[in-house]
């Protein structure tokens, strides 16, 4: 029977003899090197199920395997699938062959195994590490710190994997070998050899035009939309029509439009003179895998290892051109008003600003480039003029001053009611009770783990105390976490420095707009078919936090009703 400050935790739950629902899990990757025999799926499930002979306590269940993924992410498959039937309750426990087939994170591991297991009751089992930890006494001890030098050596291993793969891959790009998962536009892998390339007889012309055309004076843009005009899919979509499973490095979503952007890669590509280019990124380290950019100076490129699509000769005079297209115009230094902040509001693109001169006059305007750039489909002609467009910006502007000014006088008059501050007192107190509360808490599972090493609780006691102590917590530090934030509120309240009320209020009585104040309050500008324009402004939460805090406060600001006396008989 557990000491009597547990007893009304437990409530006289004790946990009797049982068979555990068990899965065995197993794991192959090819960082395993020369142990792939030994460790092969076939070997771990032959290994895993004697053992499940010799210990009638467990009821197989459930086989998870994942064959061909590393130790050190634990982003799997079966894994995934597993840990969700862990926390369905389909299994409570957990054999491995040995601790690296689990994985080669440390930390992870340790999260695992001190925590997660824990809270959720499951047994786990390494088996070659002599490890289970339903065991109890010394053997615990024994048994965790062979653990975790077993985990240690594991993260070396993965480490030390990881730097041979970055250097069996280093050396290849210096051999001139193309290591990347697809090919250039314009190159296909060779069939014989995944590491060379050869021509892709279908994309191939496709680059030539681009550079002949580029080179004959024709712009970017002009190139881009007729790519378009002539319905040829741009790289990424070609990738994946082609049954690739490529994805845009941005993460967006691919219309088979060309950019410019793409047109201005190709063109820069050195690439299509048959040199190597590698080397251009690399990932922080084997556990982060984001990637960064490699300074061009420190790019690997090898001369001649491909048939040019090419020649030197087109490529540098290419380049040459390039250089003078992306220079700046000596004629204007200033930015215009509303430069990049106008979208078209179908296709969102930022539209460009155009001038008519006619004999009555010269007048300037916004126009969505899209159909004139891209693809006459792709999106409408949409414009508006400047003239037109101030005005409107400048009067919602002000019309947006005129609200926060407003809301400035409530928010000021709210903060300074007297019922407000008497409230804001009940619920300090009922803060500093949840507090103390709180306290106690934490002291009593800070006593479960030397009462259970002392005997005081048994393991499956400890167990069962450590999963409802922590959930108490977890429902205290919600309660502490909504009296903090109401507490503030009362304290501070949303007061006029609310950033929408500050940023709009100080602007007061304005006359005409400027790109200052255009950048601080405004975030885009739409203008839709036919000439109407919406404005979206910074500060949007700040201005529905106010809204609802004065929608929750406003009886504070109301006068009050006179009571109405009742007519005598």
């Amino acid at each position: 029977m557990a000491n009597s400050k547990y007893a009304e935790i437990l409530e006289q739950s004790s946990v009797p003899n049982k068979v555990w629902k068990t899965a065995l899990y197993l794991r192959l990757s090819r960082d395993d090197g020369t142990e792939t025999e030994s460790n092969s799926i076939a070997s771990q499930r032959e290994i895993l199920k004697e053992y499940l002979k010799r210990c009638p306590d467990m009821e197989l269940v459930e086989i998870y395997s994942d064959d061909g993924y590393s130790g050190t992410n634990f982003d799997r498959p079966d894994f995934i699938r597993m840990m969700e039937d862990v926390y369905s309750g389909k299994i409570n426990c957990i054999v491995v062959k040995d601790l690296s087939r689990f994985g080669r994170n440390y930390i992870e591991i340790g999260n695992y195994l001190d925590n997660v297991f824990v809270r959720q009751r499951v047994r786990f089992v390494a088996i070659n590490n002599n490890y289970d930890n339903l065991s109890t006494g010394n053997n615990v001890v024994s048994n965790l710190l062979t653990l975790s030098i077993t985990n240690v050596t594991n993260e070396s291993q993965a480490a030390s994997t990881s730097v041979n793969v970055r250097g069996t891959l280093n050396l290849r790009r210096q051999q001139g070998k193309f290591i990347g998962s697809f090919p250039t536009y314009g190159y296909l892998k060779d069939p014989d050899d995944k590491h060379h390339l050869i021509i892709d007889e279908e994309t191939a012309p496709i680059v030539r035009m681009i550079f002949e055309r580029f080179i004959a004076g024709e712009s970017i843009i002009g190139i881009t939309k007729d790519l378009n005009e002539m319905g040829i899919p741009n790289p990424s979509m070609y990738k994946k029509q082609k049954g690739l499973n490529y994805k845009h490095p941005s993460g967006r979503s691919n219309d088979g439009l060309w950019p410019d952007s793409s047109v201005r890669r190709i063109l820069q590509n050195r690439m299509y003179v048959g040199d190597m280019v590698q080397g251009k990124n690399t990932t922080y380290s084997y556990k982060i895998k984001q990637c960064r950019a490699i300074p061009k100076d420190e790019w690997i490129i090898v001369e001649e290892t491909h048939e040019p699509i090419i020649s030197h000769e087109t490529f540098e005079n290419a380049q040459a051109l390039f250089n003078k297209h992306i220079r700046k115009s000596p004629k204007k230094n200033s930015v215009d008003l509303f430069s990049g902040l106008v979208r078209c509001a179908d296709c969102k693109r930022v539209m460009n600003k155009k001038t008519n001169q006619h004999s009555y006059g010269t007048y300037h305007y916004y126009r969505c480039v899209t159909a004139r750039k891209l693809k006459k489909s792709a999106c409408t002609n949409h414009t508006i003029r400047i003239d037109k467009l101030e005005e409107v910006v400048l009067l919602t502007i002000q019309n947006m001053i005129n609200t926060a000014i407003n809301m400035g006088d409530m928010l000021e008059l709210i903060n300074n009611n007297a019922k407000r501050k008497k409230e804001s007192g009940h619920i300090q107190k009922a803060l500093n009770s949840q507090v103390a509360e709180r306290e106690k808490l934490v002291a009593m599972i800070a006593d479960l783990y030397p009462d259970w090493k002392s005997g005081v609780i048994t393991q499956d006691e400890y167990q069962v105390l450590k999963e409802r102590l922590n959930e108490k917590l977890s429902v205290l530090d919600e309660k502490i976490a909504a009296l903090n934030k109401s507490a503030e509120e009362f304290k501070n309240g949303i007061t006029e420095e609310n950033d929408f009320v500050a940023h709009f209020k100080k602007y007061g009585n304005i006359e005409a707009l400027t790109r200052p104040l255009l950048t601080e309050l405004v975030q885009e500008i739409f203008v839709h078919e036919g000439g109407d324009i919406e404005v979206v402004f910074k500060f949007q939460d700040a201005y529905e936090q106010a809204v609802e805090y004065i929608e929750l406060n406003k009886q504070l600001i109301e006068p009050e009703k006179p009571n109405k006396k009742k007519k005598s008989a």
